[in-house]
């Protein structure tokens, strides 16, 4: 067992302000503004852009995949009056491409939460820093091993959050909107960005081969991701007059709310949320689907017992139950402190 004097030494190196910000190191903010030379950017979901018009000011570079890049453009995270300026400061980094700070030696790892996402892993002065950001844990993730320090995310660290039937959410999805087009000839599915491109992404790929009709945001940003590889074929922007026989329609989960229940399409609404079940009936029209870009509770728990960090450190500055995962992974034996929260306390407590 590691001594408390290395817990708190690593604890110097590592983190986490009230605002989303993940310190690392001497010079690196992750997921939100922390006064430091470098502020990086795992992906393009509102939680983790968190002041980043501040970063984009007082920060020498701005750190990103290149898809997360091209999305926080798109997506407006950045206003007009700093956008040349963010062009300017935003560096574009490749999975496993080690970037220098001259203290710091950064590298994006592949998280497969949503297009472009990214986890972040930081050398300094001998120690391994990592912080997963969001992510799903399949084949396409790097588990980061050999760290001094792990941050994890917490969002479903609930232990009762966990979801068994997760590898039959795709087939699931794909029955019912064969169902769908087959009764109603159209259906509607609302998601978040990134989610409804995992969803077209599904659905060509087992088969469905009818028009996909994109709001023009949803659009714009399937698009742009061509050039990174993702290519969805048979899409078409939503507009007066464009009606297919039989389609599909991508909209953003805001819209769900709006929607028209008149026995003219199925709804299919896509939701992390939901452990019960991989779906169920909303109402004559519409199912919920569990579809989620983020690792359930055993996931999570898996991700550190396969990583075997030295300590743990969880972030509780977002949604989630940190404190739920970070007690369960104390009582299997890893040092394991929440922040925001009061260091030295848990290291005595919790890390004996």
């Amino acid at each position: 067992m590691l001594n408390q004097y290395y817990y708190r030494e690593l604890l110097k190196h590592v983190n986490i302000l009230e605002n989303g910000a993940i310190l690392l190191g001497e010079n690196i903010s992750v997921d939100g503004h922390g006064g430091r030379r470098i502020r990086v950017v795992t992906h393009a979901h509102s939680d983790h852009v968190n002041q980043l018009s501040d970063s984009v000011r007082e920060s020498e570079i701005i750190l990103a995949t290149p898809v997360t890049i091209e999305m926080i453009e798109l997506l407006g995270y950045v206003g007009r009056s700093l956008r040349t300026l963010f062009k300017m400061k935003a560096k574009a980094l490749e999975y496993n491409q080690v970037f220098s700070t001259g203290v710091e030696k950064v590298t994006l790892l592949p998280a497969d939460h949503i297009v472009g996402s990214a986890q972040v892993m930081v050398e300094y002065k001998g120690y391994r820093l990592g912080y997963t950001g969001d992510f799903k844990l399949t084949k396409k993730t790097a588990v980061m091993k050999n760290l001094d320090v792990l941050v994890i995310e917490a969002t479903y660290g609930n232990p009762t959050h966990r979801r068994p039937f997760k590898d039959s959410v795709p087939g699931i999805l794909y029955e019912l909107v064969n169902y769908g087009l087959s009764y109603y000839g159209q259906v509607f599915i609302y998601g978040y960005h990134g989610k409804v491109q995992e969803a077209m992404k599904i659905l060509r790929e087992k088969g469905v081969s009818e028009p996909f009709v994109l709001t023009e945001k949803i659009y714009e940003i399937t698009k742009a991701l061509e050039k990174y590889g993702f290519r969805i074929a048979n899409v078409f922007k939503e507009g007066p007059g464009r009606r297919f026989e039989r389609s599909v329609v991508f909209k953003h989960m805001m819209s769900a709310s709006r929607r028209r229940l008149d026995g003219s399409a199925l709804h299919i609404v896509l939701s992390g949320w939901e452990f019960r079940e991989p779906f169920r009936r909303v109402d004559d029209y519409t199912y919920l689907v569990a579809l989620s870009d983020h690792s359930d509770f055993d996931d999570l728990v898996q991700y550190v017992e396969t990583a075997k960090p030295g300590l743990v450190v969880v972030d509780a500055s977002r949604n989630g139950d940190p404190q739920g995962l970070a007690s369960s992974l104390r009582e299997k034996g890893y040092c394991t402190v929440t922040l925001p929260g009061d260091q030295e306390s848990q290291i005595e407590e919790y890390c004996l």
